[in-house]
């Protein structure tokens, strides 16, 4: 064989192993999705797109290059590839269940044993194909772009932003009872208001409304445990239900007393589980772009839910950090300059951090019993004034949430924001600051 025909054969099997790893990427991908586990908390960063891709593109290469050899010598070439591959892979997986963290190796293996026979069966049949389809090309072509720059993407979206200080000079930290470190900021002095953050967010989107307030109050902003620059314990769950204890705990530690609850989004029945629990610890209720009831999958909430909370939301968050990037971007009319943005998604930068916000959309029909448990406390809160504020351009929570709002605090004044969206906050923080001080009572002097 010329060396002509030898780079003409080398270059007939590189083409071909990269065209096999376009489908295995696939295949792969979806194996790990379908893996059973808990959406976001329960992934594991090794086997994200940006290690996937590359490993199946590695494998298939490797193949289509030995194949060849493979089948000159041995009778039946693709039984012995497929045995072989399933061997190695098992070999890998028992390393894994010998040296790897707890539920690695039942998440890997689906994924590792499909590669490992579809390896098999793909690589060999475009080896030995002389000519492919126009069809059949233009599509591999179009997908393998695709993944390309997916993992271009990916592996971006891992690369830590510039470096800033996310803490200023009112930030702190406490260790709860229960071994949580939490982050927090406690800045001014007079009546207590204490702050609860959403998802994808923490206490940074409180900053516009602590710097208005504390001149006149005490503003204490905390982040929940996987949160922002808090540390959860060794086993804990990241449920509302647990959320909330925190917050109850965290009143207790610093011994807070006749606080004023801020609540945005999953703020709202974090804070309002804990209000009904501890009625005779909260004095008035601040509430935006938030509920405190079930949610049925059929309601604009509950789908978004389902898709948000699946194996959709679940790949964009840890791969590309995509519901964090787009649910800050899209929930703000207003374009946040680059530093805020930045400082918003860099908690959720790192990898072991980023389910978390793959995490609570599913969160909001799943936990159903929880819910429940939040409606049936809210009657002893009745009595509490209640600020709430109505964001028009926010889809997720219409007029509906706060006519209920409306009717559980009897004692209450409605603010409407007819230009603000889901983080109204960020678009109208002067607006608001003044409704809360003309809520509160007026400062001592």
């Amino acid at each position: 064989m010329t060396s002509t025909q030898t780079r003409s054969r080398t270059f007939h099997l590189l083409r071909a192993g990269g065209a096999a790893a376009v489908p295995l990427v696939g295949l792969a991908t979806l194996a790990v999705l379908a893996a059973p586990h808990v959406r976001g908390i329960g992934f594991f960063p090794v086997l994200r797109f940006a290690v996937i891709a590359p490993a199946c593109l590695l494998v298939s290469v490797t193949v289509a290059l030995l194949y060849p050899a493979l089948a000159a010598r041995v009778p039946r070439p693709r039984l012995t590839l497929s045995l072989g591959l399933v061997g190695l892979s098992l070999l890998i997986l028992g390393g894994m269940v010998l040296g790897g963290p707890a539920g690695l190796v039942v998440a890997a293996a689906p994924a590792m044993l499909a590669v490992a026979v579809a390896v098999s069966w793909l690589v060999p049949r475009f080896v030995v194909r002389p000519r492919w389809s126009r069809v059949g090309t233009a599509t591999l072509l179009l997908l393998g772009l695709l993944e390309a720059g997916a993992f271009v993407r990916a592996v971006s979206s891992e690369r830590a932003s510039p470096t800033r200080a996310l803490t200023d000079a009112g930030s702190r930290f406490v260790t709860l009872p229960g071994g949580a470190r939490i982050h927090y900021v406690d800045e001014g002095q007079g009546e207590t208001l204490l702050f609860l953050h959403g998802n994808p967010a923490w206490s940074y989107q409180w900053r516009e409304l602590i710097r208005g307030l504390r001149g006149s109050y005490r503003c204490i902003a905390l982040d929940y445990p996987g949160f922002g620059l808090s540390e959860a314990p060794v086993g804990f769950g990241f449920t509302p239900r647990e959320q909330s204890l925190v917050v109850e705990a965290f009143v207790e530690q610093l011994q807070l007393r006749d606080v004023t609850l801020v609540m945005q989004d999953w703020g709202g029945p974090i804070g309002l589980g804990f209000a009904g629990r501890r009625p005779e610890l909260v004095k008035r209720m601040v509430l935006g772009s938030t509920w405190a009831w079930p949610t049925s999958t059929g309601e604009p909430r509950g789908i978004f839910s389902v898709i948000a909370g699946g194996p959709v939301g679940e790949f964009l968050q840890l791969n590309f950090n995509g519901f964090a990037s787009f649910g800050i971007q899209n929930g703000v009319t207003r374009e946040l300059p680059t530093d805020v943005l930045e400082a918003y998604l860099r908690p959720f930068v790192p990898l072991e951090r980023r389910g978390i916000a793959a995490f609570y959309p599913g969160q909001i029909t799943a936990a159903t019993a929880y819910f429940q448990e939040v409606e049936a406390g809210l009657p002893r809160l009745a009595d509490k004034d209640a600020l709430l504020f109505w964001a028009h351009l926010d889809q997720g929570f219409p007029r509906r949430d706060t006519e209920h709002f409306e009717k559980i605090f009897p004692k209450h004044r409605t603010v409407e924001l007819p230009n603000a969206n889901h983080f109204f906050f960020e678009d109208t923080a002067e607006q608001v600051v003044a409704e809360v001080r003309a809520f509160m009572p007026a400062a001592r002097p």
